[in-house]
């Protein structure tokens, strides 16, 4: 008997709620998700002796009992079963387990049975009833067989297996399933990866037991690698136990010694005795290897002090009494000694009692006779398919046949009457050219008519914006001219004239462009041609063209669009839209403010969106309603230095964006700035 068989208990704690939680449940009840969540998380605090996981156990049995939810009271009693095993509550466990294997009997619930058998196994296990413990297992994984769980099983199946038969000091036969485990594991993809601990530290007791040292210290160093940032605890004392015991072989008493004290922290830490004291054996046992017999001594005296508190574990008492005998035999107590050697042969006796090999061949040669039914039952059913397949095929070729015959005398009897209907569908296919040459001469007409209405009111449109915005500038240029031939300005006047002069004459040079620009797409049809544009290199180039007004008006800007981004636009829309954004935001900017640029990408949409925010007068509701819906073009406002807009500026922007596969939206409060926010497509 070994000290390591404690953690193939700590494997089926873990492994069975996250073997159940993989399948595939019919949850019928309503609150089904809210459940479903919580046994979840009752899932996870499974084997850990905590105030929480105990709390939350009796908070899903109460939850489920009040829902009257059957099929999850029995997951409740098979979880709460498994808590009061960790805490050592053995009767409450086992009537728990009992109690959730006759609600999932009553509810033909094949996978809940399942795993209550193989939790129930490992109740029997820990009181040493080997008989109970396969037979269950072996139930459990008929029924994992008969859904077709047969892989993902045979990880768990094997693995478990290797903890019963090495408890019965069967090393080699133990290290056989553990190969078998390891390869269904790969075989199946992995689907436990969390198991690898686990697995590693099996390797490293067998290897340990067996003298293979090299590959003991490499399964171990795997395990407490894998585990050191997170809560498998117990395993990782484990894997310093069999470091520690590797290193002793080696000389090297100091790191040995160092790596049993992490070990007993750990065991300490997770806060269950019945771990702790089995680190006290293996400390014992170094102690005496080691020459140190005094402190052998004290951890001789703690074993002591609980030799009788997990008496009901054959293996439990199996280990106290090997170390309590290696300890007086080490003093040269030996009447002592042979006291607890004597205790130590009857508790192996029971624990032999049991013939695992043999009934785990028989059951493989049941299981084989069982397969080998099953297969045979399979065939006859494929042959009953068979049969009634061959009847299907005979009886749709009878009515297939029957079919012809009458497709044959329909097919004759219409001939004569598609003769007679020849000259009649002559006639009307000619009709029906004529009318559809009639409905295709009217459709052109009215795409005609409708595309001239576009153009007139395109027309009207122009007019009505060049009477507004160019009235106004043309009047001021005239006056002008009038002051200067009369003569009369002196010299600082006439200096700010002509640079209002110079301002006003800017202002309608940019608005002849747009109206030209914007003319062309109306009257002579766009040419749409986008290309991949770098978003950051294009932006600035626009933003070039407003420097020296920027500079006057002493506005910063504060630029942010990555290199890397890139739009699908149309070059010439696209600087004409950033140049009528940034004039709108120069104008109405004040003085000493700034202008923010930036730009994100969303890569889940192919989308960048492009953001100009400036801290100027901003807009109510109203006119960002007006600009939104399209019905704001041509309206002019002054901006902070008392600029004139060009008023076709934003539907320039609408009408190249809604071309180029784009939009806009508008962010603003008076006195609070204005955001235009583009949506362009990404290259």
């Amino acid at each position: 008997m070994k000290l390591n068989s404690l953690y193939f208990s700590v494997l089926a704690l873990f492994f069975v709620p996250s073997f159940l939680s993989a399948q595939d449940f019919d949850l019928k009840k309503a609150h089904t998700w809210d459940l479903d969540s919580f046994y979840t998380k009752v899932f996870d605090l499974s084997g850990y002796i905590s105030e929480e996981s105990q709390i939350e156990c009796n908070r899903f049995l109460r939850t489920t009992k009040y829902l009257k939810d059957s099929a999850y009271i029995g997951y409740a009693f098979d979880s709460k079963a498994m808590d009061c095993f960790a805490r050592n509550y053995l009767d409450s466990a086992f009537a728990f387990e009992d109690s959730a294997i006759a609600l999932f009997r009553s509810l033909n619930d094949s996978i809940g049975l399942s795993t209550a058998y193989y939790n129930l196994s490992l109740f029997h296990e820990y009181k040493g009833e080997y008989a109970t413990t396969l037979n269950l297992i072996h139930l459990g994984r008929e029924i994992d067989l008969t859904l077709g769980y047969e892989l993902e099983n045979d990880i768990f199946y094997y693995h478990r297996l290797s903890g019963v038969v090495y408890a019965q000091d069967q090393v080699e036969l133990a290290l056989r399933y553990a190969h078998n485990a390891w390869r269904a594991m790969y075989e199946a993809g992995m689907p436990y990866s969390y198991m690898v601990p686990e697995m590693h530290l099996n390797y490293a007791w067998l290897y340990n037991e067996l003298g293979v040292s090299e590959l003991a210290v490499y399964h171990a160093e795997k395990a407490y690698s894998f585990t050191k940032e997170d809560s498998l605890v117990i395993t990782r004392s484990g894997a310093l136990e069999i470091l520690s015991d590797e290193a002793l072989k080696e000389g090297k008493e100091y790191l040995a010694w160092n790596y049993a004290m992490q070990s007993l922290k750990l065991s300490k830490g997770y806060g269950d005795l019945y771990y702790e004291i089995y680190s006290y054996f293996f400390l014992v046992d170094l102690c005496i290897k080691k020459g140190d017999i005094v402190k052998a001594g004290e951890y001789a005296t703690i074993i002591k002090k609980y030799e009788d508190e997990f008496a009901v574990s054959p293996t439990y008492v199996w280990s106290v009494n090997e170390a309590l005998y290696q300890y007086n035999k080490a003093i040269g107590e030996f009447s002592t000694a042979l006291k607890h050697l004597e205790n130590r042969n009857k508790a192996q006796e029971e624990i032999n009692k049991f013939d695992g090999r043999a009934a785990m061949r028989q059951f493989d040669e049941e299981m084989a006779v069982r397969s080998q039914k099953l297969a045979e039952a399979k065939s006859k059913i494929q042959n009953q398919e068979l049969k009634q397949q061959r009847l299907y095929i005979l009886f749709a070729i009878i009515l297939l046949v029957i079919a012809s015959l009458s497709l044959v005398y329909i097919f004759l009897s219409r001939q004569k009457l598609q003769r007679s209907n020849k000259i009649l569908w002559e006639r009307n296919r000619l009709i029906q050219e004529q009318k559809e040459e009639i409905l295709q001469q009217r459709h052109n007409l009215s795409k005609q008519n409708e595309e001239l209405n576009i153009l007139l009111n395109s027309k009207d449109r122009l007019f009505s914006i060049l009477a507004h915005d160019l009235r106004q500038p043309f009047n001021q240029i005239l006056g002008i001219i009038d002051l200067m031939d009369n003569e009369a300005l002196d010299g600082p006047e006439r200096k700010e004239i002509l640079i209002g002069l110079k301002s006003s004459v800017q202002s309608t040079s940019d608005l002849v462009n747009n109206v030209l620009l914007w003319s062309k797409a109306q009257f002579a049809g766009t040419t749409v041609n986008p290309i991949a544009l770098p978003l950051s290199e294009t932006v600035k180039k626009s933003l070039l063209y407003f420097s020296m007004a920027l500079s006057k008006k002493k506005i910063g800007v504060n630029f942010d669009i990555p290199e890397e981004l890139s739009i699908l636009f149309d070059k010439d829309h696209f600087e004409s839209v950033m140049r009528n954004i940034f004039s709108n935001a120069y104008k109405f900017s004040p003085s000493n403010s700034t202008i923010y640029i930036s730009a994100k990408h969303d890569m889940e949409n192919k989308r960048v969106y492009l953001k100009v925010k400036d801290e100027g007068v901003g807009m109510d509701q109203y006119q960002r309603e007006k600009l939104l819906e399209g019905t704001g073009g041509g309206d002019t406002y002054q901006g902070t230095l008392q600029e004139n807009g060009t008023g076709i500026g934003m539907i320039i922007v609408r009408d190249f964006l809604k071309e180029n596969n784009s939009s806009f939206d508008i962010e603003s409060q008076l006195e609070q700035g204005t955001s235009m926010i583009l949506n362009l497509p990404s290259a």
